[in-house]
C-alpha cells in the first residue's frame, strides 16, 4: 500500500512561511515520510529564485527525498481551469465566485491550449532555474482543471498531475456544511482520472488538516480513515493534501496529531491486510507500473 504525503501552497502568503516550511520538513523527517511539496513559481509576482530562504530549504527538501512539482503560476483561481464546486463553496472564496459569474466567458477563453502551455513554461522555467532540479509534476491551485490543461501538461512533458480529488466531504468540513456525507472511492474512480497519454494522474483524497480545530477533529479522522481504508481496498495510492501553514494554524497541535494518528493507522490496517505501508512522493510512484493494472 503506497501513501504520498502532499503539500500545497509553498511559498503563497498567507499560506506559507519558511518557518512553518521547516517544522513540516522536520516532521516528516521524524515520521519517515517522504512528501510532494507543490510550490508557486512566481507567488505575489516575485520569482522564486528571489527568496533564498525558500530555495534553501527546497533543496534540503529535494536532497531528503522529498519531490517538488509546480502549483500554478501565481496561484491564480483560473489560470488553468475553474474551482471545483466545494472550493468555491468555501467562505473565503466569495471573491472567486464573484469573480466566476460576472467574468465566465472571459476566464473560459483564457484557458487556451497555448495559453495554459506558456504558463506552464513560465512557471517550470522559474523553478527549475532557482532549484537546479528538474520538475516532472503538477497540481493546479485550488484544483482548477480543465480538458485543455491536460493536454498542455502532455505537451510540456510533464510526468504526472494531481488536481483530481476523490473526496469533497473534506472541503464540506471546512464549509460548515451539513450533515457530512462521506463520498465512496473506488477502483473505478481513480481510472477514470487517468489520462490517455503517457503522463500519470495520482488523484489526492482531500485535505485533512486545514485550520484544524478540536470540536472537528473526531469528524475529520474519520473521514481519514475511511478513505485510506478505501484506497487500501481499491488498491490504489492514497494521496492526502496539507498546506505549509493552515496544518499550523488551527487548534494547538491538532494538524500535527491528525497525521501522526492518520499513519499509524495506515500502518496498523495494511499489516493487518498482510500489506506492508510505503511512504513515496510522486516522482517515486511514478516509476511503479504495477500502479496501472493493480
Amino acid at each position: 500500500m503506497i501513501v504520498c504525503a502532499t503539500v500545497d501552497d509553498v511559498c503563497l502568503e498567507g499560506y506559507s512561511s519558511p518557518t512553518h516550511l521547516a517544522s513540516l520538513l522536520d516532521f516528516f523527517r521524524d515520521q519517515k515520510l517522504r512528501a510532494t511539496f507543490f510550490v508557486v513559481p512566481k507567488a505575489g509576482g516575485i520569482p522564486l529564485g528571489n527568496r533564498p530562504g525558500y530555495v534553501e530549504l527546497l533543496k534540503q527538501a529535494v536532497g531528503e527525498g522529498h519531490a517538488l512539482g509546480q502549483h500554478g503560476l501565481e496561484h491564480d483561481r483560473f489560470e488553468t481551469g475553474i474551482p471545483p464546486k466545494m472550493v468555491l463553496d468555501l467562505p473565503h472564496e466569495a471573491p472567486a465566485r464573484e469573480r466566476l459569474a460576472n467574468d465566465r466567458t472571459a476566464i473560459e477563453d483564457a484557458l487556451r491550449i497555448d495559453a495554459i502551455r506558456a504558463r506552464l513554461r513560465e512557471g517550470r522555467r522559474i523553478l527549475e532555474d532557482a532549484l537546479g532540479c528538474e520538475i516532472q509534476g503538477f497540481r493546479a491551485p485550488c484544483l482548477s482543471i480543465c480538458n485543455n490543461l491536460f493536454d498542455a501538461l502532455e505537451a510540456e512533458g510533464f510526468r504526472f498531475d494531481s488536481s483530481h480529488h476523490l473526496q469533497e466531504a473534506g472541503w464540506d468540513i471546512i464549509a460548515n456544511k451539513e450533515p457530512i456525507a462521506f463520498r465512496p472511492i473506488t477502483r473505478a474512480d481513480f481510472d477514470r482520472t487517468q489520462y490517455p497519454g503517457r503522463m500519470r494522474i495520482f488523484p489526492l483524497t482531500t485535505d485533512y488538516t486545514w485550520y484544524l480545530t478540536r470540536d472537528k477533529f473526531k469528524i475529520t479522522m474519520e473521514l481519514a480513515r475511511h478513505d485510506f481504508e478505501a484506497c487500501l481496498r481499491a488498491g490504489i495510492p492514497f494521496v492526502p493534501m496539507c498546506h505549509v501553514s493552515p496544518i499550523h494554524q488551527g487548534d494547538a497541535g491538532c494538524g500535527y496529531e491528525m497525521y501522526r494518528l492518520l499513519i499509524d493507522f495506515a500502518r496498523e490496517r495494511a499489516a493487518a491486510s498482510g500489506d506492508e505501508l510505503r511512504t513515496m512522493n510522486l516522482v517515486e510512484a511514478c516509476g511503479r507500473t504495477a500502479l496501472a493494472s493493480s
